[in-house]
C-alpha cells in the first residue's frame, strides 16, 4: 500500500507481514467536473505559523483522496501455500512491526482531522497493538493534529510511570522498555531535585541514550528494564534489570540472556554488560567521554548482528565470552592523519580489550564482521588513486582475497589535480576552498572557472572547523552524473568553496550579503594568485540554497559572467515563516528577508543566467512558481536569461533525458558567455 511499502520476515522465514491494497477497495474518488462551492479555508485568534511547503491538502476532496490511497489492509503472507491471512480491517496504516510469531502487531495509524496547514507528519496518529485478529488490546501513544514551526527546546522528560524505548524483545517474547520506580516520599513534601553528581558532573546523554538518559534519580529511586508479555495487560509486565543510575539504552544478546546498558555516570558515557542470572554484577565494556571530548575519544559501539528470530542484537562470540567495539579514530589535523577505522575484541568479564582491526593510515577502509569469533570480515577499500574494492579477509591468518573488480571509467576526472586552498577572509575567518583542474593545466594559463557553491551558516570559527573533522584524504574520488567535475572535459576548472555565513544563533543571517561577497572576493583572490585560473572568465552555481546564492552572488557582486541557478528561490516573501536556518519570521526581520532576495536587486545583476526548476518540485521553500517568476523579471529587465522547466522532475533531476538536456545547456551557455564572452 502507499504508506508502509516494506514487508518483514517473521521468526519461522516462511511468513510475511505487510500491508496491502485493500481487495475490496471503493473507486477512487473522483471530483465534479463543476465545481459546486468555493474552496473555504478561516484562521482563527490562535498563531499557527510552519515552513512554506509545496504538498499541503488543499480542498476536502484531495483529504477523500489522502484517505483513498493511505489505507491499507494488514494480512500476513505465507510463502509455502501463497495465501495472505487479512489482520483487522483495513485503515490508514503509516507502520507495522510483528511479534515474530505473528500473534500480535505494533501499528502505527493515521487519523483524522486532516489539515490545509501542515504535513502529513503532523495530523493525528495513534499507536496500538492488535492482536491476530487486529483487535486492539492496547493503545501505545496518541498524538494530535500538531501545529507550530519548532519543536519545544527541550524535550519533556518521561514521567515515573511513563514507559519509554518500547521495543520487542528479540527472542519474541514480548516487548522491552525501560521504566522508572516512583520515588518514596515523604507525604505533604515534594521530592529533592537531582543533584550535579546524579545527573552526571558536565555530562551529556551517553550514545544511544533516550529523553531521560542525561538526568539523576532522585533518592531512593531506581530504573529498570522491563519485559512486557502477552495478552499485554498492566499487570504482565516483569523487571528483569534495575540499577541506581538512570538508563540511556538497552540492547540483547541473541539468546536474551545477557543485555547491555548504556548509561551516563559522572560525566562518562558506559555502557556495561549484566548477565540476567546475576543482575546485581555490571561488567564494564567501555567508558568514553560525552560532548565535544567524545570526538577525539571514540571507544567504539557494540558491534550488532540481525537476531537468529527478530531483531538486532549485540554480537557475541560463540563461547560467550566476548563482545566486539566498532568505531573511528579521528585526529586533530585530518589534512595530516586520515580517519582510521577499527575493531576491538572485548572480554566481558574482565573489559580487557584487543584491537584486531585498524585501517591503514594511507588508505580509507570499513570492516564488516562475518562472524561471531571475528575469523572473517569484509573489508571495502579504496585510496585517492584506487577505486574501492571489496575484499574477503581472513584476520587470524592475515590473508585476503578481493572480490570485486570494480572499474574507474573517467580517471581523466577521478585523477585530475586538485588543489586545496585556506583562504582568509577580511574580517580573518578562515576556510576551505578546493579547485579541480583540466589536465595539463600549468601555472599562468588563465583557464576559465565555474564556481559550484552552497553556503552555510555557522555561530563562530570553532564551529566552522568542527564540520571539517570527519575529512578523509584517502577517498577516492568518484563521479556522479550531476558532478560539475565534468565541466573539466569542457576545459573549466571547477572551484568548490564552502561559504561559512556566521552570526550569533539567532541571527545567523544579519551579515549574509556582506559575508557572501567577502567570501568570494577572497576565494578569487586566492585561487587567481598565479594566474592559472582567469578572474575575467568566471561563472556561479548552485542547486537549491545554492541557486538562491548565486542569484545573491551575482546581483551584489562584479565577478561572475553567467549564473547557473536550480531549483531555487528567489524572494524570501514567500516563505515568510523562516528558511534554511532562519528561525526568525518575515515580521521579526524584514531587513533581513529583504536585504537577502534577488528579486529586489535585479537590476544590478551582471551576466547571463540560466534557470532550471524541476516542475514538480515538492521541496520545502522552493516552490515552482520561484523560476518562472525570476524570469519574467529578467526578461523585463533586459538581462540575458534561459529558464527551463523538466516535467516529472522534483527536486532534483534524476531522469536520463533531463540530465544529458542539461549538460548539453549548461556547457553551450558558459561556453557562450564565458569562454566567448557572450558571442
Amino acid at each position: 500500500a502507499t504508506m508502509e511499502t516494506q514487508f518483514e520476515w517473521l521468526g519461522d522465514s516462511k511468513r510475511l507481514v505487510a500491508v496491502f491494497v485493500p481487495a475490496k477497495r471503493a473507486p477512487m474518488p473522483q471530483i465534479s467536473s463543476v465545481a459546486s462551492s468555493p474552496l473555504v479555508k478561516v484562521s482563527d485568534d490562535k498563531a499557527t505559523a510552519m515552513r512554506t511547503y509545496a504538498g499541503l491538502m488543499n480542498s476536502p476532496h484531495e483529504f477523500d483522496l489522502l484517505e483513498w490511497h493511505a489505507t491499507g489492509q494488514l494480512g500476513v503472507a505465507s510463502i509455502e501455500s501463497g495465501k495472505v491471512s487479512e489482520i483487522g480491517k483495513p485503515a490508514m496504516i503509516e507502520n507495522v512491526s510483528p511479534q515474530a510469531d505473528g500473534s500480535h502487531f505494533r501499528v502505527t495509524l493515521m487519523e483524522r482531522p486532516f489539515s490545509y496547514l501542515v504535513t502529513t507528519g503532523s495530523f493525528p496518529e495513534r499507536e496500538v497493538i492488535w492482536n491476530a485478529e487486529g483487535k486492539q488490546i492496547v493503545e501505545l501513544a496518541k498524538r494530535p493534529l500538531r501545529f507550530g514551526v519548532t519543536p519545544p527546546a527541550t524535550p519533556p522528560t518521561p514521567s515515573d510511570s511513563e514507559k519509554r524505548s518500547i521495543a520487542w524483545r528479540p527472542d519474541g517474547q514480548g516487548f522491552s522498555f525501560l521504566q522508572l520506580t516512583s520515588p518514596p516520599r515523604r507525604e505533604g513534601t515534594p521530592a529533592d531535585p537531582p543533584s550535579e553528581d546524579e545527573q552526571g558532573r558536565g555530562g551529556g546523554q551517553g550514545r544511544g541514550a533516550g529523553q531521560a538518559g542525561a538526568a539523576g534519580l532522585r533518592p531512593g529511586q531506581k530504573d529498570r528494564v522491563m519485559q512486557w508479555v502477552a495478552p499485554y495487560g498492566e499487570k504482565d509486565v516483569k523487571a528483569v534489570y534495575e540499577s541506581d543510575q538512570r538508563i540511556g539504552n538497552v540492547q540483547y544478546s541473541d539468546d536474551c540472556k545477557t543485555i547491555f546498558v548504556t548509561q551516563t555516570i559522572a560525566g562518562r558515557s558506559r555502557v556495561s554488560a549484566v548477565k540476567l542470572d546475576s543482575p546485581t554484577k555490571a561488567m564494564t565494556i567501555v567508558e568514553s567521554a560525552t560532548g565535544d571530548n567524545a570526538f577525539y575519544e571514540d571507544a567504539g559501539s557494540l558491534v550488532t548482528k540481525e537476531g537468529s528470530v527478530t531483531g538486532s542484537v549485540v554480537r557475541m562470540s560463540s563461547d560467550g565470552k566476548f563482545v566486539y567495539l566498532g568505531g573511528t579514530k579521528y585526529f586533530r589535523d585530518p589534512t595530516k592523519d586520515a580517519p582510521r577505522a577499527f575493531l576491538d575484541r572485548v572480554e566481558i568479564e574482565t573489559g580487557k580489550k584487543e584491537r584486531i582491526f585498524e585501517a591503514d593510515p594511507n588508505r580509507s577502509e570499513s570492516i564488516s564482521m562475518l562472524d561471531d569469533d571475528a575469523k572473517q570480515a569484509l573489508v571495502v577499500r579504496q585510496s585517492p588513486t584506487s577505486i574501492s574494492q571489496t575484499h574477503l579477509v581472513d584476520l587470524g591468518a592475515k590473508k585476503e582475497t578481493q572480490l570485486t573488480a570494480n572499474r574507474d571509467y573517467a580517471p581523466d576526472l577521478t585523477q585530475a589535480t586538485q588543489r586545496k586552498y585556506t583562504v582568509t577572509r577580511n574580517d580573518g575567518l578562515k576556510f576551505q576552498v578546493e579547485v579541480t583542474l583540466p589536465a595539463g593545466t600549468r601555472p599562468g594559463a588563465k583557464v576559465p572557472a565555474f564556481f559550484w557553491f552552497y553556503p552555510s551558516e555557522f555561530v563562530d570559527q570553532a564551529a566552522y572547523d568542527r564540520g571539517k573533522r570527519t575529512f578523509n584524504k584517502n577517498t577516492f574520488s568518484n563521479v556522479s552524473p550531476s558532478n560539475k567535475v565534468l565541466l573539466l572535459r569542457a576545459g573549466y576548472a571547477l572551484v568548490e568553496p564552502d561559504c561559512p555565513i556566521i552570526g550569533p544563533e539567532t541571527r545567523k543571517n544579519d551579515g549574509y550579503i556582506p559575508q557572501l561577497r567577502n567570501n568570494l572576493a577572497a576565494t578569487i583572490d586566492a585561487i587567481c594568485e598565479d594566474g592559472t585560473i582567469d578572474r575575467n572568465k568566471l561563472g556561479i552555481g548552485g542547486h537549491s540554497y545554492g541557486a538562491f546564492s548565486t542569484l545573491n552572488a551575482m546581483v551584489h557582486t562584479p565577478f561572475f559572467k553567467a549564473g547557473i541557478a536550480g531549483d531555487g528561490n528567489y524572494n524570501r516573501l514567500l516563505t515568510p515563516f523562516g528558511f534554511q536556518g532562519e528561525q526568525r519570521q518575515l515580521w521579526e526581520s524584514r531587513e533581513v528577508y529583504l536585504s537577502m532576495s534577488p528579486m529586489l536587486y535585479l537590476e544590478q545583476l551582471t551576466g547571463a543566467v540560466l534557470l532550471y526548476h524541476g516542475i514538480d518540485d515538492q521541496n520545502m521553500g522552493t516552490d515552482p512558481i520561484n523560476s518562472p517568476k525570476m524570469f519574467a523579471a529578467l526578461e523585463a529587465l533586459g538581462k540575458n536569461a534561459a529558464l527551463y522547466m523538466y516535467p516529472y522532475e522534483d527536486h532534483g533531476q534524476i531522469a536520463e533525458e533531463t540530465v544529458l538536456d542539461q549538460w548539453a545547456r549548461f556547457v553551450a551557455w558558459l561556453d557562450k558567455y564565458v569562454k566567448n564572452g557572450g558571442k
